[in-house]
């Protein structure tokens, strides 16, 4: 599925490159956004959910339709990405090192996670946080009781620089087809300019993915339970919030 993904976003890459420059309707729309802006400063978060959550349901569309399961796994993994990217700009916006509002944690293997209350703020805290918007979807889906939060949390911490670590929880029938590390390997690159267009204050960047996640579970909660459905999230976006992808950003 990664080798689809990447083949399709690399030719929707290949020709936004060719092109140089937005067309004439996606100029009226920035237009439209930054106007509406003014009155509704979610409006472009609104709009480019529904935009990622488009691309995905094409890119991940195989004969058999969309697997929910790898599209749940991979949109929670970018918002998790999201609010460590979300961090790392609002620091170099301030005049700081990318990194100084994260803390850096090395593990026995040499590589680097970060922590920190920045970043727990825009994934579980803030009132636009991932976990709030993706859950209200939850919840209007029909989930009575959302996932242990801090037993995600706890569990990311614990199994940190292990195989463990990233590797979501979930039964056996609803396991996605690749890893959370993966689809921000694969998907981040190629999305945050889409992600980036919608939302230029990097608050807002975490928001557009949560708002995706929360259409996506109330689309598919006829074929996944939207409680497992969050867990599922949550068990991708909590740790690749801390993953080191200094590289692909």
């Amino acid at each position: 599925m990664l080798k689809k993904l990447l083949a399709f976003f690399g030719g929707s890459l290949a020709v936004q490159q060719a092109a140089q420059s937005a067309s004439p309707a996606e100029e009226a729309l920035l237009r439209q956004i930054a106007e509406r802006s003014k009155s509704d400063p979610l409006i472009g978060a609104k709009l480019g959910g529904k935009d990622v959550t488009q691309r995905l349901l094409a890119g991940m569309k195989t004969a058999q339709g969309v697997h929910i399961e790898s599209l749940l796994c991979a949109l929670g993994a970018l918002a998790g990405y999201a609010c460590q990217a979300s961090v790392r700009a609002q620091a170099v916006a301030r005049g700081l090192p990318e990194t100084a509002l994260l803390t850096s944690v090395q593990t026995k293997d040499g590589q680097t996670y970060f922590f920190g209350d920045d970043l727990n703020k825009p994934l579980a805290e803030s009132r636009y946080s991932v976990w709030g918007i993706a859950g209200g979807g939850a919840q209007e889906a029909g989930c009575k009781s959302l996932p242990d939060l801090a037993a995600i949390f706890r569990h990311t911490s614990d199994v940190v620089g292990t195989d463990a670590f990233g590797k979501p929880r979930v039964p056996d029938n609803h396991v996605p087809r690749d890893q959370p590390i993966n689809y921000v390997r694969t998907l981040w690159p190629v999305l945050k300019p889409v992600v980036v267009k919608y939302c230029p204050n990097p608050e807002h960047w975490p928001v557009l993915l949560g708002l995706s996640i929360q259409e996506v579970i109330l689309m598919a909660k006829t074929v996944i339970d939207p409680c497992l459905a969050m867990q599922l999230v949550m068990e991708a976006a909590v740790p690749m919030s801390k993953v080191n992808l200094a590289m692909v950003r």
